[in-house]
């Protein structure tokens, strides 16, 4: 429940319902860093999974015979790695970072208009528009160098 302090924060305004629960799924995470390698060099890495959700609201979790291709999204797996080196006690760091990605972020379900029905609010799919599917953003991979200079003492 929203109370009037939350909506001087904006969160009236956003849609932010703190009593509505997300998809139930799988989320790990997995951290490590090196900070003393040969050369000075200093490491980190992350492993991220989150688990499929159910997508769609026509599909009835506790029944898993009900749950196919339409109501599934698709699990997000990312490697991110990054290698750095300080200099001069640590004013300046040069470095390379990199994330191997396979999933999809911000993942529905759409339906494809074959009768169009203006104003329905009913289940999904449409009765007579049984074309509907999963869809998302794809998560890129991506590297990157960076230099990092500290002005100051």
């Amino acid at each position: 429940m929203v109370t009037p302090a939350d909506s001087a924060g904006g969160r009236a305004r956003s849609g932010y319902r703190p009593d509505h629960a997300e998809a139930p799924r799988l989320i790990g995470d997995l951290s490590w860093s090196w900070e003393k390698l040969p050369f000075h060099l200093q490491a980190k890495g992350e492993f991220e999974y989150v688990g499929r959700k159910v997508v769609g609201n026509g599909c009835d979790e506790s029944s898993p015979d009900d749950l196919d291709s339409y109501c599934l999204g698709v699990p997000d797996k990312e490697l991110r790695l990054a290698l750095s080196r300080p200099f001069q006690e640590g004013r300046i760091i040069v470095g390379v970072d990199m994330m191997i990605a396979r999933g999809y972020t911000g993942q529905t379900t759409e339906n494809f208009a074959a009768d169009y029905k203006p104003g329905y609010t009913g289940t999904l799919p449409v009765p007579d528009n049984p074309v509907a599917e999963v869809v998302g953003v794809r998560i890129p991979s991506c590297a990157s160098v960076y230099f990092t200079y500290r002005f100051g003492r």
